[in-house]
């Protein structure tokens, strides 16, 4: 279970969700290219007020007492932190605030009294540690080598960032740190002044640029990531016309001729991609047809796909669900429509059981669909769509996100 650490919180595999268990898939092959960003953290603004937030927090909190002591007030310190960077930014126009429903409806209500702590008419998202910048930016800070540790020490990398961000605030970031420590009531008037001040700090490119080296870069041994990022360098730096989705960004990548370990990478993200829209394409079908025959649906499917589009063989690693995606992926090869959906339901199954939960759909003794987890909007795809849409992100959507938004600028 160590491996879910490398993921969003948030998206850890629930019973809700992630009926058939892909995520730990696309995950495996996504973190061979992209190490650590994750399918959240895609906002530059972000990783740098978080960063502030930890240097600050770190700051504040003294190292005396327990260890358990110590963390609490930590988050405590930094949630108040980032509530208050929160309520700077609406005035600073930024629409990347993790929590910008409440903070934009607190600052457009004069009556409300807008303070700073733990309390639900404080929080600025129901459960903003979790959900919020010190929960979901975290990991992707250290694995990139800004912080260490579960306090979100700061490295020296992380500090050269953070202080200079203080640097460019100059005698606001004076203001920030006694609002923050205060108990009294935020005045409005002085979030507002503060704000330009504020984000041009943040944009400045004393702090940008090495944050930007440092996130899109990476921090694996292999160097494959900075590979990627000096080829999408090049990549902005000459196409006039920019990747809009992740499958085009890879064919481009590809045609800058990159090492055979990071083509390898990008060719098995092809190719399993395209076996799991292919599986998520019948299993999401078959959510719509409780009570119906397989026999009926089987005769729908008759002749509405082919599968030449798949790969000849799969990744010969070692990845989760390899022995399941094997069966399933040779069902579709043979073109056996019956045994693609049995195995499929098979995997639900399993998976669900791994969860202690039941399975979405099962096919009864009778032959007839049963379905726990209804689908109201699933349609079949166009053999186009199966062929080219993708289903998940590889981490290389936020990669591409911070990319498109920082390059254009230049």
């Amino acid at each position: 279970m160590a491996f879910l650490s490398l993921l969003d919180e948030r998206a850890k595999p629930k019973g809700s969700r992630d009926p058939l268990g892909f995520e730990l898939v696309w995950s495996y092959f996504g973190r061979k290219v992209i190490g650590n960003l994750t399918t959240i953290t895609s906002s530059m603004d972000n990783f740098a007020i978080a960063l502030l937030g930890f240097y600050w927090a770190n700051q504040l909190v003294s190292r005396e007492g327990g260890e358990s002591a110590r963390h609490k007030q930590m988050r405590e310190a930094f949630l108040r932190y980032e509530q208050l960077t929160g309520y700077v930014r609406f005035y600073g126009r930024a629409t990347d605030i993790m929590g910008i429903t409440r903070v934009k409806k607190r600052i457009l209500d004069s009556s409300f009294k807008i303070t700073l702590g733990q309390l639900s008419e404080q929080q600025i998202l129901s459960d903003q540690a979790s959900y919020g910048l010190w929960g979901l930016y975290s990991s992707a800070a250290r694995d990139t080598g800004l912080v260490t540790g579960n306090d979100r020490v700061v490295t020296s990398l992380g500090q050269t960032i953070a202080r200079e961000i203080l640097q460019q605030l100059g005698g606001v970031g004076d203001e920030l740190l006694s609002l923050l420590t205060s108990r009294k009531a935020l005045d409005r008037g002085q979030l507002e002044r503060m704000a330009k001040s504020f984000m041009k700090a943040i944009h400045h490119k004393r702090v940008q640029k090495p944050l930007l080296e440092a996130l899109m870069s990476g921090n694996d041994l292999e160097g494959v990531q900075n590979e990627l990022w000096q080829i999408t360098r090049k990549i902005f730096e000459h196409k006039v016309k920019r990747p809009e989705n992740i499958s085009e960004f890879i064919g481009l990548i590809l045609k800058y001729e990159p090492s055979k370990r990071l083509a390898q990478y990008l060719h098995d993200i092809m190719d399993i991609e395209r076996l799991l829209v292919a599986a998520n394409n019948l299993f999401h079908y078959c959510r719509r047809k409780d009570g119906e025959h397989l026999d009926e649906i089987l005769e729908k499917l008759d002749g509405r796909y082919h599968y030449s589009h798949l790969p000849d063989r799969l990744p010969e690693d070692s990845f989760p669900r390899r022995e399941q995606l094997l069966s399933i992926f040779s069902a579709f090869h043979n073109d056996e429509v019956k045994r693609v959906i049995s195995e499929i339901l098979q995997l639900n199954k399993e998976v669900m059981q791994q969860r202690s939960g039941a399975p979405w759909v099962e096919i009864e003794s009778g032959k007839t669909l049963r379905v726990k987890v209804k689908s109201e909007k699933a349609t079949l795809r166009k053999q186009e769509d199966i062929e080219l849409q993708w289903d998940y992100d590889y981490f290389l959507g936020s990669f591409l996100n911070i990319a498109s938004h920082h390059l254009g600028r230049n």
